[in-house]
């Protein structure tokens, strides 16, 4: 059957071609291969080098200044919920403490927290946030306690909302039911229809960065630092871009860099990372003297990628380089990875009837591929940038290294 499929393939247009059931795409690496590769990064400290020629390696034709980086950014921790709920809770004894609710920015008493007044016990323990109509919801107990486009919350232990109360972590509980405690804030809650922002408001400095999870603590110090530098330069250029009007935020959590919550503090080597955001304090990678985004992923295949290559624009600072480190055994084997998908997933992608044969026809200078044509049982062709098939699939890297049939 083997024999009869290959010969098939190479009579296009014959009655008898078989069409497989599925293909095997197969790859190597993982990220999408623009900046510095964590794994090398690893490497190039184990082997003596410097964080700042750990940075010049992958950046080339950038630097590192020194910027000012006690300065805001926005993080949306929870995107578009229909629900909310929030509390706090005492870091040494785990007991409940109130929050604190603030409307255009200003702290509210128990008996000024909605328009007309209304007088309740105590500040609230609990809440639950609902939104309707460009609204947010306030309830607490069954009691509903305000309504406003936008609300911030805050508890005890912060700058901002001093109390007498003990210092504290908010509880951020999600309309999938995951749970999230952060240490600081405060929390901005965004009403956007009937959907709900959250996002936190944290000093990049020594806030943000510090809960940053990108790389183990536990790495080469040159490794972390240079991550940290890394991290500040992403949020220094998010914060320069300026708020996004699709999540009220310049980062998301989950998305642009994984910002954690209070467990990041808890990970093993905590300290080393404090230690290296701390010895690279203001550090960023730049170009004309202003950051840059210094872009980072997890391991390549023996190449970084063209920024114009993996997402269609060009950047100086990102461009492909030799990354055998990320080859070197001292990381382990090589991360090699396949996906199967279906011959009809296949021939809607590639806009074919059918699909009988993918091969590649041309690689960029980092190595992903640049340009896929598929064939089909009739004969007719088609090509598809490599990119526009990664992202469709998707895969676990740029780096495919083929597409093969099987069955029919």
């Amino acid at each position: 059957m083997a024999l009869l499929t290959a010969i098939s393939f190479s009579l296009p247009g014959n009655a008898s071609t078989i069409i497989p059931s599925s293909f095997l795409i197969s790859g190597a690496g993982l990220g999408h291969g623009v900046g510095m590769s964590q794994v090398g990064a690893f490497v190039q400290a184990q082997q003596g080098r410097s964080a700042a020629e750990i940075i010049s390696h992958y950046y080339p034709n950038a630097e590192l200044i020194q910027v000012q980086d006690n300065v805001e950014i926005s993080v949306n921790v929870a995107l578009n919920q229909t629900t909310l709920n929030l509390s706090a809770i005492s870091i040494k004894t785990a007991q409940p403490t109130p929050l604190i609710i603030s409307t255009n920015a200003i702290p509210k008493t128990s008996s000024e927290l909605t328009n007309p007044p209304l007088l309740l016990p105590e500040i609230p323990t609990a809440l639950e946030v609902t939104a309707l109509s460009g609204n947010l919801i306030l309830t607490s107990n069954g009691l509903e306690l305000l309504t406003a486009p936008v609300v911030e919350i805050g508890w005890s232990g912060l700058s901002s909302m001093p109390s007498g109360n003990p210092k504290s972590e908010l509880v951020l509980t999600r309309s999938d039911g995951t749970s999230t405690n952060y240490r600081f804030g405060p929390l901005k809650l965004i009403a956007n229809g009937n959907k709900i922002h959250a996002v936190l408001r944290l000093i990049v400095k020594n806030e943000y960065l510090h809960a940053v999870a990108e790389m183990a603590s536990t790495w080469p110090t040159a490794a972390l630092q240079a991550q940290a530098i890394t991290a500040r330069s992403m949020a220094l250029t998010a914060v320069n871009a300026g708020i996004k009007s699709n999540c009220g935020c310049h980062v998301n959590s989950f998305i642009d860099q994984n910002m954690r919550g209070s467990e990041r503090y808890k990970l093993p080597g905590y300290p080393n990372w404090r230690k290296a955001i701390n010895s690279t304090s203001g550090q960023v990678v730049s170009v004309a003297g202003k950051p840059v985004a210094a872009w980072f992923f997890s391991r390549s295949n023996g190449k970084t990628e063209n920024s114009q290559d993996v997402w269609g624009s060009p950047r100086p600072w990102a461009v492909s380089v030799s990354d055998e480190y990320s080859l070197d055994e001292l990381a382990g084997p090589q991360i090699r990875w396949s996906v199967q998908v279906s011959s009809e997933q296949l021939a809607k992608i590639f806009k074919l009837p059918d699909v009988v044969k993918v091969r590649v026809v041309s690689r960029n200078a980092g190595g992903s591929v640049k340009v896929f044509r598929a064939s089909s049982s009739s004969g007719e062709t088609a090509d598809l940038p490599g990119r526009t098939l990664r992202a469709a699939i998707p895969t676990r890297s740029v780096w495919i290294q083929s597409i093969k049939p099987i069955g029919g």
